[in-house]
């Protein structure tokens, strides 16, 4: 095996090994109604060291009688989401988005509680591990889209005190506010926990949208802080775990939605959780826990990002002047993927796709025109790759006798080797430029179809290919074979395979495939079925026509390029002696 067909394979493994890892964007007024009866629903519509998790409390504190409040639920809506308030913890228990559909066509729910239990919002008095407050609060309406949840506790001491959890939206925006205030009975200092905290605020059980299963390819979670313009991601392992650095933002980040808490300048413990508790399946859980009360009256406000990772919407929290709660320069759009510079070539290729979807709107469409248009773009470097491969086989007499005349002095014949190249003006690299350009292509084809929120559900063929960003399937058997964790038969992988095995039996010598040759053709497609198997269809698209348009590319060749025979055979100025083959009928012009 030549070192062009090494270096080949070893730029092949590259790339299918790097996307194996790189695992890693209104509506008019509506009136108000508003109902006050138990069970009803209220609507209102307008157009970085970790640490030990915080102490728990040792006795919970005693809930001040007010048999006179009863469960209620209260449904706010803006222009983007839509927020359900229950009153018996004064929690959300439901945010969908009102522009972003399930594969079923339903909203997309922020809140998974078939995943586990708890709320948005909840509270504990004392760490992340206290049980929850679920007693019903009273509700009252104190703005447009902002309404207070008030109750009565007594402390530790028997002291009573009041919290109140007001949450407050816009009409354009995807950002919930929620102020906790307690306030002491006649001046006095709550003592609401033990263990020198106070309460713990969380999101949970987990963020949507609806997944089958966290495969870190068509769907995923990160668990992200950001402090000092850096991005820090945390990795979990079924635990929970707690942080005392003072972080602008910490986020849930999936790969098309994102839960994200900004909190205000109190010394907050943040706490990340996938740790699964009885009954739960896949958990994702972000809190903040307050250090212990000073003042006999505290106020502290968080902000909470519940939506898609829209470059868009998260950017308008970095300029006061384009977001309706005047936040500033808080770079929500960190939360985001990034390959650095490769971002770049991903935008070229999303802004040109976007061109032909324009004039033909179907994505499949758009992919397999991207593909022709970049391989017609590469064809002067395959071109002059096969040239350059065919100078190699030519001077492949001429290497041998001199690696069979210096085999004992391997610098000599290095030496030797280097001056042959020099003289016959050939680049034994050259062979390798279309696969060197396809690596970056490659990579950013793969954030585009796995990350841009674009193309979210880009339809293809409807019924088999009904979201390029995951993968395809025609028949899902229920259960996950053993060691490769498969649960859908998946045509496109196995095309990919089928076309990458033709195209590199077209370009094998015509004296027949060594068992080296042999192992490359057949085995190595093989090994690419099982790393690409879950990878999103699109990029499968992709490749399979890549591999198609390569077979004709190589017909091509074979039947219009020609070598001389060995005897006639010279290499001047860098190129080999190759040349057209004539069509029938016609002469080679002088």
């Amino acid at each position: 095996m030549d070192k062009r067909t090494i270096l080949a394979v070893a730029l092949s493994v590259l790339v299918i090994g790097g996307s194996a890892i790189l695992q890693t964007y209104l509506f008019p007024p509506r009136p108000v109604t508003v109902t006050t009866e138990a069970q009803n629903t209220t609507t209102v519509a307008v157009s970085p060291a970790t640490s030990a998790l915080p102490a728990q409390p040792g006795t919970p504190v005693v809930i001040a009688p007010d048999d006179a409040v009863k469960p209620k639920t209260v449904v706010v809506e803006n222009n983007l989401i839509k927020v359900t308030f229950s009153n018996e913890g004064a929690v959300a228990t439901s945010i969908t988005m009102k522009k972003h559909k399930e594969l079923d066509g339903s909203p997309v729910e922020m809140l998974l509680k078939e995943e586990g239990k708890g709320a948005a919002f909840q509270t504990t008095f004392g760490g992340f591990e206290a049980d929850a407050v679920k007693v019903p609060f009273n509700v009252s309406q104190v703005g447009p889209l902002s309404w207070s949840f008030t109750r009565a506790f007594l402390d530790k001491n028997n002291v009573a005190f009041e919290l109140t959890k007001v949450f407050t939206l816009k009409p354009d925006e995807y950002l919930i506010k929620v102020e906790v205030k307690i306030k002491g009975s006649n001046g006095a200092l709550p003592k609401v926990a033990d263990g020198g905290w106070a309460y713990t605020l969380s999101y949970g059980p987990q963020l949507g949208p609806k997944f089958k299963k966290l495969d870190n390819t068509s769907e995923f979670r990160k668990y992200v802080h950001f402090k000092d313009n850096n991005r820090s991601d945390e990795g979990l392992n079924q635990e929970t775990k707690a942080y005392t650095a003072k972080y602008q933002w910490s986020g849930l980040v999936g790969k098309y939605f994102t839960v994200i808490g900004i909190p205000d300048g109190t010394d907050y413990t943040t706490v990340f959780s996938n740790k699964s508790g009885a009954g739960e399946k896949d958990v994702s859980r972000l809190a903040f826990t307050r250090p212990a009360l000073t003042s006999s009256d505290t106020s502290d406000t968080l902000y909470f990002y519940v939506g898609p990772k829209e470059e868009s919407a998260l950017k308008k929290y970095s300029d006061k002047t384009t977001n309706e709660f005047g936040l500033a320069d808080v770079k929500l759009e960190r939360s985001l993927e990034s390959m650095w510079i490769l971002d770049y070539l991903a935008e070229l290729l999303k802004w040109i796709m976007l061109a032909f979807h324009s004039m033909i709107p179907n994505w499949g469409v758009s992919i397999i025109i991207l593909t022709i248009l970049l391989k017609l773009a590469t064809w002067p470097l395959t071109a002059k790759s096969y040239r350059a491969n065919a100078a190699m086989q030519q001077l492949q007499p001429k290497l041998k006798e001199m690696q069979e005349k210096y085999k004992d002095d391997p610098k000599k014949l290095n030496e030797a080797t280097m001056g042959l190249y020099q003289k016959e003006g050939v680049n034994p690299l050259g062979g390798c430029l279309p696969m060197v350009l396809q690596i970056p292509i490659f990579f950013a084809l793969y954030g585009l179809f796995n990350n841009h929120f674009d193309l979210r559900g880009a339809m293809f063929i409807p019924g088999w290919i009904p979201d390029l960003s995951l993968p395809d399937s025609v028949w899902h058997w229920g259960f996950a074979l053993p060691f490769v964790n498969w649960t859908d038969l998946r045509i496109l992988p196995l095309l990919m395979v089928g076309t990458q095995i033709w195209t590199s039996a077209l370009s094998q010598p015509t004296g027949g495939m060594t068992q080296q040759m042999k192992i490359m053709t057949f085995g190595l497609p093989v090994i690419f079925l099982f790393m690409l198997y879950e990878m999103p269809s699109g990029l499968m698209v992709y490749w399979c026509v890549q591999n198609i348009l390569t077979v004709v590319q190589q017909w091509y060749i074979n039947n219009h390029f020609k070598k001389e025979p060995p005897k006639k055979a010279a290499v001047t100025a860098g190129k080999p002696n190759l040349k057209l083959a004539p069509k029938a009928g016609k002469k080679l012009s002088k």
